[in-house]
């Protein structure tokens, strides 16, 4: 029997439910039961139509960069097991206590480098990743409040 493993960072469980054009129709339902005055409700339904397309779209770059993170530390994970492994063999065939010490404070420093750098590279990575997910969402926020003030201006 094989066992099933939870991973924290996958939502789709929770999205599976959700269908944007039910609610949609659930939100038109509405509007057209209380015909506003000066509102046009098919342009504010299409603006939350996109809204809706923007938030999934953002979500999965999200998601995209967040899978980035994780292959970009697990081969940083993998290189730092392999350098460790190399370190060991140079130290142990080093008979002399001299240059054991000589090899193992250039093992530190190249370490503590290697570390920074890839500690640059990931915040880098994050950086990047949220940068195109704000700007993602920014963008459509404005175009969306660009929008209402249209639907309404037009009605009026």
């Amino acid at each position: 029997m094989a066992s099933q493993t939870n991973n924290p960072f996958d939502f789709t469980s929770l999205l599976k439910g959700y269908d944007p054009q039910a609610f949609i129709k659930q939100m038109q339902g509405g509007f057209n039961a209380y015909q506003l005055p000066n509102f046009d409700s098919g342009a504010f339904l299409e603006s939350q139509k996109k809204n809706m397309e923007a938030l999934v779209s953002a979500n999965q770059a999200a998601f995209a960069g967040t899978q980035e993170l994780f292959k970009c530390q697990s081969e940083m994970l993998q290189q730092a097991m392999a350098d460790a492994t190399e370190a060991a063999k140079g130290l142990a065939s080093s008979g002399n206590p001299q240059d054991l010490a000589e090899k193992q404070a250039k093992l530190l420093q190249s370490a503590v480098e290697k570390a920074l750098a890839n500690s640059a590279e990931l915040t880098e990575l994050v950086k990047s990743s949220q940068e195109a997910v704000a700007k993602q969402v920014n963008e459509r926020f404005l175009a969306s409040v660009q929008e209402i003030k249209d639907a309404i201006s037009k009605q009026g």
